[in-house]
Order: C-alpha cells, then structure tokens, then sequence
C-alpha cells in the first residue's frame, strides 16, 4: 500500500514538472499493475551490484555501480550498464582500493544524481537480482530517497534467499552454517569460476551466472512464473 501511494505521489510530481523527465519515464514504466502470472522466460531480470565505501548505510556511499540484464534464462552480455560516481559524491574513503579504482577513476565519474538517473534509465521495470541485496537496494533508496523523495519500485530477488529455498526447501528461514550463502561459496558450490571480484561490473556478472543456474534449478522445483519465484 506504501508502495502504491509511493507511486502516485511520484507520477503527480511528474505531471507538475517537479521530476526530470528521465526520472518520470522510470516512474511511469510502473503505471500499470504487475504482470506476475508471466513466466519467467518472457521476463527481463537485471541483475546488478553496488560497490561502496563501507558497509554503514546511514554513512558510507555508493561510489559504482554494475549490471547485467537476463532474459529468456540467457544473460545478455551487450545489455549491461557500468557507472562510477565522482569522487566529491564520496568522499574520500581509502575504500575505493579495495575495488580496484584509483581517485583519477572516480574524477572522471558522474554526479551522484546523474548516476542514479542512467540508472534508473537502464533498469526500467525490470526485476531487480542482488546477492543479499537488501544491501544494495538500500544503498541506492538512500540516493533516491535523498534526490527525489521515492525509493525504487521494482520487484527485487535475493539470490541468497533463493539459493536457500531451493536447497533446504520450505524450512530455508531456518538458521545455517555461519557464510554457507556468501557469494564466494556460493560460487564454488555451482562450479562458477571466480573472475573480478569486488568490482561492480565483475560481481554483477557473477551473480547473474549464479541466478542463471538458480533459475534453472527452480525449474525443476516447479518454479515457472514471477509469482512463484516471488513467493516468499
């Protein structure tokens, strides 16, 4: 219900030139009621990741951001997106070593707001795939939520959780193994070969090898439209 008032707030805001028109193009893309009867093949996911100066929601900020989008349980490697943010939009953690960008990298970057807005382009009404990504999404709502008083309205997938669901069946809530669902061990367990770790376009890839491989698992779980893949 929040979602849905969220929603016409925002299109009321379009309709008054209050939100840029690349922004109200997103909002429009969910005018309509969602298709959740649609099998799974005819849907577009986009999976994607955000690298950030630390894991402190409230503090820290996003300084890249990677994704890939998959249809028709095929990734499509020339339907991508890669955008890093300026360095002023972040500070100046030493963080960003850890991803392998050099301050003359994010010099180069986008606005924060111009990011998330060819962000916003790029994923339309797409389905959302994150590795644990209550993370990302929040990262991104923080910038949404700040630069135009909304927060994403796609449908999001966990590839975590659904890892979860598909192996330990309807008792996946149930407490396991201390990082039995980290990304890294969940790659190795689907023989996935581990390139580019801990950039946003690299780890974007990866997820979406490892949902491609979920999806096709959930197949055989009986798993065939975006209401059951969604059912939690």
């Amino acid at each position: 219900m929040i979602s849905l008032l969220a929603k016409k707030i925002a299109a009321r805001r379009c309709r008054r030139g209050e939100l840029p028109d690349s922004v109200c193009r997103y909002v429009k893309g969910f005018s309509g009621p969602s298709d959740l009867a649609k099998p799974l093949g005819e849907v577009r996911f986009v999976v994607f990741d955000t690298e950030t100066t630390g894991f402190d929601i409230a503090k820290d900020s996003v300084i890249s951001v990677g994704a890939i989008a998959l249809s028709d349980f095929r990734i499509n490697v020339q339907d991508s997106f890669e955008v890093l943010i300026r360095r002023d939009s972040v500070g100046e953690s030493e963080a960003v070593t850890t991803h392998g960008l050099l301050r003359k990298d994010l010099d180069e970057g986008r606005e924060e707001q111009e990011a998330v807005e060819a962000f916003l382009e790029y994923i339309g009404n797409s389905v959302l795939v994150a590795q644990h990504a209550d993370f990302d999404v929040a990262m991104i709502n923080r910038i949404l939520q700040k630069k135009y008083g909304f927060e994403l309205f796609n449908q999001v997938v966990d590839t975590a959780s659904l890892a979860k669901r598909l192996e330990k069946g309807p008792y996946y809530n149930l407490a396991h193994k201390s990082g039995e669902y980290r990304l890294d061990v969940l790659l190795e367990r689907y023989n996935i070969r581990l390139y580019d770790r801990h950039t946003a376009a690299g780890d974007s890839f990866l997820t979406a090898q490892l949902f491609q491989m979920l999806l096709m698992k959930a197949g055989y779980a009986g798993i065939r439209s975006l209401r059951d893949l969604l059912l939690k």
